[in-house]
């Protein structure tokens, strides 16, 4: 009998660059590696609502194959995957394990007990943070425990910046507007203000959202001697294309971010990451050791945070170092022992 089987958006190419596709490409690689890829059985939940039938049936020859099964919903599927994967367990009695991405599991299931008995039966729920593991066994998840964001250590090349304007500084995630994109722009204009001189410049990497692709259009035109639009980039690009840039801007506002993949990225790039203070952020982010905090959309105090890091090529150094830390703290194979730990 195999290991696990691992259920989530798996591929490669531009449809795979969601925080689901990178986390579930992460955990399938880092399995292969430590069981080898014969104990590793993968269902690709992709484009599951075009053909469920076909899926649903993938789901019970990998159930009846595998002693452990992991699921790693997007929100959309929540709904679907856990009351699916509680139901054969009937049948199979597996050891099984939600990996949760992003942060509004403990909100929706207050809303739902339905959805929350289902959630309940998992022999573990993997949250990204302390704090939402904590919600979560509030809500009634008694086995929800932390499970933090990972990516595979790598060692850091020097990272060469020139301070010679222009300076390129970049957003790195799905382009909408509650990724703080507008956000972006304005701190890079107000920093430059405060030098009194054109010195940063915006590069902005992702997927445009479709309900924001035409103010995007509009901004980018506006905003174009400050900013402009880079394209998507595959997960295996994320560090060549960071450790080109002075700093990375996460301004986002998004309701559902939690322990996002772009943090972790900044840190294995050593790459000071300027975010607001939203959500789960300071959990991760810790300011003036591996990166800086705002006050919610303050774009004032992130453009002092950014001049202030211009100017100072020491401290750049210091928050390079808390980088380098960080990314031995979140090294995979550290955070997926232990869920191993739990499986049979």
């Amino acid at each position: 009998m195999k290991k696990t089987a691992i259920i989530g958006q798996y591929g490669e190419g531009p449809d795979y660059v969601t925080g689901q596709a990178v986390k579930t490409h992460a955990i399938v690689d880092w399995m292969i590696g430590r069981f080898g890829r014969e104990n590793v059985e993968i269902v690709n939940s992709y484009g599951w609502k075009r053909r469920p039938l076909r899926l649903f049936l993938s789901m019970i020859r990998a159930m009846g194959r595998c002693k452990n099964v992991i699921i790693l919903p997007a929100q959309h599927g929540v709904k679907v995957f856990p009351p699916a994967v509680r139901n054969l367990n009937r049948l199979f009695h597996r050891r099984t394990f939600f990996i949760v991405i992003g942060g509004w599991l403990a909100d929706m299931l207050r809303e739902k007990p339905g959805l929350r008995r289902s959630v309940a039966a998992f022999d573990g729920v993997c949250a990204e943070t302390e704090t939402l593991a904590r919600r979560l066994r509030e809500v009634g998840i008694p086995r929800a425990w932390c499970l933090p964001n990972f990516r595979d250590y790598v060692e850091a090349e020097e990272k060469r910046i020139s301070q010679t304007p222009p300076v390129e500084v970049c957003t790195y995630s799905r382009v909408t507007e509650s990724k703080g994109i507008e956000d972006a722009t304005d701190i890079c204009e107000k920093a430059n203000a405060l030098l009194g001189q054109s010195v940063f410049h915006l590069s902005v990497f992702g997927k445009v959202e479709p309900e924001y692709e035409n103010a995007f259009k509009k901004l980018c035109e506006e905003k174009k001697q400050v900013m402009r639009y880079c394209g998507v980039k595959n997960a295996e690009e994320s560090l060549t294309v960071l450790r080109e840039q002075f700093a990375l801007l996460f301004p986002t506002y998004y309701e559902g971010e939690c322990f996002a993949g772009t943090a972790l990225d900044a840190f294995l790039s050593r790459t000071p990451i300027i975010a607001n203070d939203w959500k789960f952020n300071s959990e991760v982010i810790r300011d003036g050791v591996n990166g800086f905090l705002y006050p919610f959309r303050d774009t004032d105090r992130a453009a002092e945070k950014l001049t202030g890091l211009y100017r100072d090529p020491a401290l750049y150094r210091q928050i390079q170092a808390g980088c380098e830390a960080s990314a031995r703290e979140y090294d995979a194979t550290r955070v997926l022992e232990k869920l191993v730990k739990e499986m049979a």
